[in-house]
């Protein structure tokens, strides 16, 4: 059970939080240091002590008097891109006996990631039974999905200095995807699996698979596979390999792990937000030029898209790529062994990583071999010196560049 916190520190939280606008904290600040004169009374200074405490009882037994009674109803857009604003508009209906005055809303506990840009808007007037639009937007400052609290709606009549209203809208969840410049035309990496067009005839005529050969049975391998008749023509276990025949199936794999440096934790950030942005402008690509991403490895997990007829699965990537975080540990073998029965009907892997090891250099060989057409990209450090093989195509990009994610196509 959730231990309640101490009353005072409820009631200071509410005060200073809510109930006080910033104007009338300023004016709380004069009380206080008026109230140094307020020891004696040969001393002038304690009459502005004395006024400003009848002033705010005198606002706040007319707040009371003129509180709004309005009936709060909310729309908000559900995604907006980072660093970007979305607007939301609240419906009010005043359901008072008197006009409604100064209408705002607020949002306290709004996550880091968002900021209420006009919380200064306001309604001056709503008539009885009337009912009025009070816009608000947010700022997006960085990707993630956000429970939004509730917006409270209040009037700051008389003079602004303090807040009157309990009316509430209900909380709303937000999704802010990565923010990405768009690169045109995206050119997949050679492969003996590739067929051009694939997609665009896939959604017409339907999937259908082609018999490509006979392999080793490996241990674990669904019997359906087996082969009887070449199993007893070489004397030992042989499955049926097959692959689309007109789908090209293309692999996308990003992998947020990178060995945790205390001292350059901004970097790591920044090497993030490059490769989220960089796997979300690859994936819009490949969505506008027909071509189909069926396999995403993000981080530990893998994400198996079902064909379908338009073909497209940019928007379920980008909402994995709003939420995805660095991962703190190497869980990159998980990924692998996860992914090798659907490497067998993937054509072009494109590789995005945030380290460089022996072990994702022996993933890259392993496509190659297999006739996989492979393209990594290397989000690291200009400084940090990385040694890749010249046989492997890997391209470095800096974080620190703005112009690092020009070139690629």
């Amino acid at each position: 059970m959730k231990r309640q916190q101490p009353f005072l520190i409820r009631l200071t939280k509410f005060l200073v939080g809510f109930k006080l606008t910033p104007i009338g904290r300023v004016a709380v600040l004069g009380i206080f240091l008026s109230a140094i004169g307020a020891v004696t009374v040969e001393i002038p200074i304690y009459q502005i002590f004395c006024g400003l405490v009848a002033f705010f009882g005198l606002i706040e037994l007319t707040g009371i008097l003129l509180r709004p009674k309005v009936d709060v109803k909310v729309w908000l857009p559900d995604r907006v891109t980072a660093g970007e604003s979305v607007t939301g508009y609240l419906t009010i209906t005043n359901l008072g006996w008197l006009p409604a005055c100064d209408i705002m809303c607020v949002m306290f506990g709004l996550p880091g990631g968002l900021r209420h840009v006009d919380a200064d808007r306001s309604i001056q007037w709503i008539g009885v039974g009337e009912t009025d639009t009070l816009p608000f937007t947010i700022e997006a400052k960085s990707r993630g999905e956000y429970l939004l609290p509730e917006i409270r709606v209040h009037s700051t009549f008389p003079f602004n200095l303090m807040r009157f209203g309990k009316a509430k809208a209900p909380q709303l969840e937000l999704l802010v995807v990565p923010a990405f410049e768009p690169i045109g035309r995206y050119s997949l990496p050679f492969s003996r699996k590739f067929q051009v067009g694939g997609v665009t005839v896939d959604s017409q005529i339907g999937q259908s698979t082609e018999f490509v050969g006979n392999r080793e049975y490996v241990p674990g391998e669904p019997a359906r596979k087996l082969d009887f008749k070449a199993w007893a023509r070489v004397g030992h276990p042989v499955v049926r390999e097959f692959q689309d025949e007109v789908t090209s199936d293309v692999a996308l794999i990003l992998d947020v792990f990178r060995p945790t440096e205390w001292r350059r934790f901004g970097m790591a950030s920044k090497q993030l937000e490059t490769a989220v942005s960089l796997t979300a402008a690859i994936a819009h690509s490949l969505d506008q030029h027909q071509s189909s991403v069926e396999v995403f490895g993000c981080g530990p997990d893998l994400y198996l898209f079902q064909p379908s007829a338009q073909g497209s699965h940019f928007e379920s990537i980008l909402q994995i790529l709003a939420v995805t975080q660095r991962n703190r540990y190497d869980s990159f073998s998980q990924l692998t062994e996860a992914m090798t029965e659907p490497l067998e009907s993937t054509a072009v892997a494109i590789c995005i990583f945030l380290t460089w090891n022996p072990e994702r250099e022996h993933f890259l060989r392993m496509m190659y071999e297999s006739g996989i057409g492979v393209r990594c990209y290397l989000v690291v450090d200009a400084r940090d010196e990385i040694m890749v093989p010249d046989d492997l195509e890997v391209a470095v990009i800096d974080p620190k560049d703005p112009s690092a994610l020009e070139g690629i196509e």
